[in-house]
């Protein structure tokens, strides 16, 4: 019978190694002290690196740490809207969340997070201030995607983009078996389902976030690159909105 977890931890991984060791001794510290019985669920996308490897050398350190396998990435496209829906899915907690490897999200959040879980509320997401945060033409390109956002699938939600979100389970069951985009849209598209079938997103304010350079896939023009092709998703989700697209669930198969 499986363990059951007050909080799964998902981590999507691509090519991590060179920080996957640290951020997961940082995060290894943190939870020695944290109340809520924790797994830790890392959704590497066949990385050729040794992430794998590096993270497996740190299951010790928790009380439970896993890896899903998420298949190799194509050429060139983006998977981890997949990872993270494949991690949500296969978690074991009450209480399922995902956070980015690079802890550009604070780990002082989950503090956040133990409060959302003991309210018993249903959607908890961390909101970076974009006009510090980001600089130069990546905070134009963000700051006028995010006003599209809001105002054509999600007012009133000033970032849907930070990689720092939890969900109590059943509700992580109900959106993540309706989202179809696995590139950098998923973000919006599981918060607009979310939205769509009633849940509140409550809203935690990070003006500590900070971008991380190092090791980063979405650095620089990457990440305008990146914001530019959330535009098309947008359009997607919008329609799918107006269709009724998110009325029933997608296939997917649980990994037993």
């Amino acid at each position: 019978m499986k363990d059951q977890f007050d909080l799964s931890i998902i981590i999507p991984t691509l090519n991590e190694a060179k920080r996957i060791g640290n951020t997961l001794d940082d995060l290894a510290a943190y939870l020695k002290t944290y109340p809520l019985q924790t797994e830790v669920v890392i959704v590497d996308a066949h990385s050729p690196d040794k992430t794998v490897e590096i993270a497996l050398a740190h299951a010790k350190d928790f009380k439970s740490l896993r890896i899903v396998d998420a298949g190799p990435r194509p050429k060139g496209k983006f998977i981890k809207g997949k990872q993270v829906k494949m991690g949500m899915l296969n978690a074991h907690g009450r209480y399922v969340m995902f956070m980015d490897a690079d802890l550009a999200t604070p780990l002082k959040y989950l503090e956040n997070v133990r409060h959302i879980v003991e309210k018993k509320q249903s959607v908890g997401i961390c909101v970076r201030d974009l006009q510090s945060s980001h600089k130069g033409i990546r905070k134009a390109v963000s700051g006028f995607g995010n006003f599209l956002v809001q105002l054509l699938i999600l007012p009133g939600i000033s970032d849907t983009q930070c990689g720092f979100k939890v969900f109590e389970a059943s509700a992580a069951h109900k959106i993540f078996t309706r989202q179809t985009i696995i590139g950098w849209g998923f973000d919006m598209e599981i918060l607009a389902i979310a939205r769509k079938l009633g849940y509140q997103i409550d809203q935690i304010s990070v003006p500590d976030w900070h971008d991380v350079e190092v090791g980063s896939k979405i650095g620089g023009t990457a990440a305008i690159k990146a914001a530019l092709q959330t535009f098309p998703d947008l359009v997607k989700i919008k329609w799918g909105l107006m269709t009724g697209r998110y009325k029933k669930e997608v296939t997917y198969v649980k990994e037993s």
